[in-house]
């Protein structure tokens, strides 16, 4: 396993703790709440949970192509996503709820036949990038707890355990380095990541660092130079 990266049965384990934190933050969601803007453009808190719930179907879809090796998307198609998220949206507060548990237990139950195996076929995702097929259970995890910190309401990568911060800014520098500028960040915990080999120093929390990364939120960083706007790599 490349440093910085969880292996697959660490990526499971961890899975279900972030979806009991995410359990803990819609209990005390309101109707109102659901319906109000996230750090996602164009899509309020109903959307995000509706997506969490459709990607947890999604990548089952991909947990059974990594064990059987035959072609099985996670979506039939881009339009047939946007579809099924427009419609969980419109769900009540309590519907809505109890679909993103289910749908997250389901595949937490499914992803348990990925671990230990060593002979997992290639997915590909979306954007149709090929990807290992032990990398679904850390896809799952990144959606979790990413978009439980879009939804706004006190939940912060602060809050994530420190590994899988360090997972997701290992992940980040990779995809962010074909239109990003020589960089150094350069954690509190005194770990560094490059982008390019290195260059100005960017020094942060590792939780403010992955923040910026991430969704481009410039919070509680330092830098002798200003922040540069990185490419989207999601």
């Amino acid at each position: 396993m490349t440093e910085g990266k969880l292996s697959a049965g660490r990526a499971i384990d961890l899975l279900a703790d972030a979806d009991r934190a995410l359990a803990v933050t819609m209990a005390r969601m309101t109707e109102a709440q659901l319906h109000e803007s996230s750090r996602c453009d164009g899509w309020t808190r109903a959307h995000v949970l509706a997506h969490v719930a459709r990607n947890a179907d999604g990548l089952q879809h991909l947990v059974q192509w990594a064990t059987s090796g035959r072609e099985h998307p996670a979506y039939s198609s881009p339009e047939q996503r946007d579809q099924d998220i427009e419609e969980g949206a419109r769900q009540p507060l309590p519907r809505l709820r109890a679909d993103v548990v289910a749908a997250s237990n389901a595949f937490r139950s499914r992803v348990e036949t990925l671990r230990g195996r060593t002979d997992l076929s290639e997915v590909r995702i979306a954007s149709g990038r090929p990807t290992p097929g032990d990398r679904v259970p850390w896809m799952r995890l990144r959606e979790v707890t990413y978009h439980h910190v879009d939804l706004d309401l006190g939940f912060t990568f602060a809050h994530v355990p420190p590994e899988v911060v360090r997972a997701g800014i290992t992940e980040a520098v990779e995809r962010v380095r074909a239109g990003a500028p020589p960089l150094t960040l350069i954690g509190t915990d005194n770990r560094r990541w490059h982008i390019h080999g290195g260059g100005n120093e960017v020094h942060g929390h590792p939780a403010d660092l992955l923040f910026w990364l991430a969704r481009g939120v410039e919070h509680g960083l330092t830098s002798h130079h200003p922040l540069p706007k990185l490419p989207s790599w999601g």
